[in-house]
């Protein structure tokens, strides 16, 4: 009966060391298998194509898109000038292009930058595809309308055109001093983010830099939408298919010379 007891009593012991020290191999094993598998998300843009791990659909409208890295581009402030190691490097593009030229430079960039650094130059990025959007969904209003009203426009203010819009493939001689005065006025919305977009504030800011946010919103819309109605997101889809618009609009009177409105 001692010999049975002692024997039982050194079964429990011995679980029970089992228990509390198990070995790092043993544990590091058993964590392993349970970790996840990692998993890219797939790009919206296309089906099976994959996104970049820099997009990971936290911006809004983020379809994944970016097959030629130009994300690697932007070089903004508290971004490092990584220099990587790929492929082609020291060849004699390398000494003629200022910009990383491949694509396999511009994917190692982005990799060796800090998440820190990919927000940042996402932000950036962001920032000038919204300033683009606005603009281009500007002109393709103001595009149409000079157009199709264009026999109702004082001075004749088209006819140097040929009814075509006064755009850089129609020639903009005759509307050179108008163009300064657009000039001038865009140069003076763009300084107001200076602060923002070169990082120099004199004191930290009061709310956290949201890019293309300029507080602009006098009829208070943002307020009057349904809480499920995503705007960010609608703005820059309606402003990528305005870049759209208004690069075919100069395209095609660029080529065949007549207007796109009132065209007979």
């Amino acid at each position: 009966a001692a010999r049975h007891h002692r024997a039982v009593s050194a079964g429990v012991r011995t679980k029970m060391l089992s228990m509390h020290f198990t070995s790092p191999l043993a544990l590091h094993s058993a964590t392993t298998a349970r970790a996840p598998s990692a998993t890219m998300r797939e790009a919206t843009y296309r089906p099976g194509v994959t996104a970049p791990a820099y997009l990971d659909g936290s911006l809004p409208a983020d379809a994944g898109c970016d097959p030629l890295c130009l994300a690697a581009l932007a070089l903004p402030p508290g971004v490092e000038d990584h220099n990587v190691d790929y492929p082609c490097k020291g060849s004699i593009l390398d000494t003629w292009c200022f910009f990383p030229w491949s694509l396999a430079e511009r994917q190692a960039i982005m990799a060796a930058r800090s998440p820190q650094e990919t927000e940042l130059t996402l932000a950036w990025m962001r920032a000038a595809e919204l300033k683009h959007s606005r603009l281009a969904m500007l002109a393709v209003v103001g595009w149409s309308l000079a157009e199709m009203l264009q026999s109702s426009l004082p001075f004749h203010a088209l006819d140097f055109t040929d009814g075509r819009a006064p755009v850089l493939v129609n020639g903009l001689s005759a509307y050179a001093p108008f163009m300064l005065l657009v000039l001038g006025a865009a140069a003076y919305i763009e300084l107001q983010s200076t602060d923002t977009v070169f990082q120099t504030f004199l004191s930290p800011p009061a709310q956290k830099y949201v890019p293309g946010d300029l507080g602009f919103d006098p009829l208070d819309l943002e307020a009057k939408f349904p809480a499920g109605l995503d705007q960010r997101s609608n703005e820059i889809y309606n402003g990528r298919l305005a870049m759209l618009a208004v690069t075919g609009f100069a395209v095609q009177e660029g080529l065949w010379g007549q207007p796109i409105f009132g065209a007979h």
